[in-house]
């Protein structure tokens, strides 16, 4: 019998009082209940870490760093947890699941081998949870996507987002962490390392998460930096269109294709 949780869902946070209180509920909200939810918290300066341990709700395990070490510092600390569970959830604090998420990621991975992802659909929602943006959905079934397909999307910067991805990992090891000398972009780099090195990869093509806009993102920081962001960008596109199998006439098209389109956001962003 193993000692493994089955669901682990962690958050990483630095200063989140103003929204982690909707993470928690949505997690608490769960048609499925994650067996553990473990905050990490990345010695904030705001009120988190008491929110965290008067939530009643759910019980929370608080881990608290001494000091403030980044986002994807943080990240990373959260995937060690894949060693103690069969299937490993985070999430940044500011974001929101749909009651179905855990249920419906954990179904589509039934088969799967491990490593292997499901990953959903996110839409955006401004700082007070109004809708901004909001795709429609093209499939109704999960349905398996190849590495190629992942890494292509990413090469254009189309990055999967932080909590709506499910990792099975029946307690090994994480095989990608998050690069954190590229502050603007690991996400994706992630993304597509982890797309290359899973064995299968399944979407499932329904709307599980909300992505918040606010004043306080790292979108929004990012903006503050221009120049250290394009370049990250421009690392990340090339590291996917690297990682591709691809050659001959294809692979040149996709090149020239990728060059145009960083010269239009580069330009868009300043």
């Amino acid at each position: 019998m193993s000692d493994r949780a089955r669901i682990i869902s962690v958050i990483p946070v630095y200063n989140g009082e103003r929204f982690i209180r909707a993470t928690l509920d949505s997690l608490a909200a769960q048609t499925l209940h994650p067996d553990r939810v473990i905050v990490l918290d990345d010695a904030s300066t705001d009120g988190t870490p008491e929110l965290v341990e008067t939530y009643e709700p759910l019980d929370c395990e608080l881990i608290r760093s001494g000091q403030n070490e980044g986002l994807f510092r943080n990240f990373n600390k959260a995937l060690s947890y894949s060693t103690e569970c069969d299937f490993l959830h985070y999430i940044s604090a500011d974001d929101v699941l749909f009651p179905g998420f855990m249920e419906r990621m954990t179904v589509a991975l039934a088969d799967a081998p491990a490593p292997s992802f499901s990953y959903c659909l996110p839409e955006f929602v401004d700082k007070d949870g109004n809708r901004l943006e909001s795709p429609e959905p093209k499939r109704s079934q999960p349905r398996a996507v190849s590495a190629n397909a992942l890494l292509a999307q990413h090469s254009e910067c189309d990055s999967l987002m932080l909590g709506g991805v499910l990792i099975k990992s029946l307690g090994q090891k994480c095989p990608v962490v998050f690069r954190t000398d590229m502050p603007h972009a690991a996400d994706c780099v992630f993304y597509s390392d982890l797309a290359k090195t899973c064995e299968q990869r399944i979407a499932v093509p329904e709307v599980l998460l909300q992505i918040r806009r606010h004043p306080f993102s790292m979108t929004k920081r990012n903006e503050e930096n221009i120049q250290s962001w394009v370049l990250d960008e421009w690392e990340a596109i090339q590291h996917a269109f690297g990682l591709m199998d691809q050659a001959g006439l294809p692979r040149w098209l996709r090149r020239q294709k990728l060059r145009c389109m960083f010269a239009a956001r580069s330009r868009v962003k300043m």
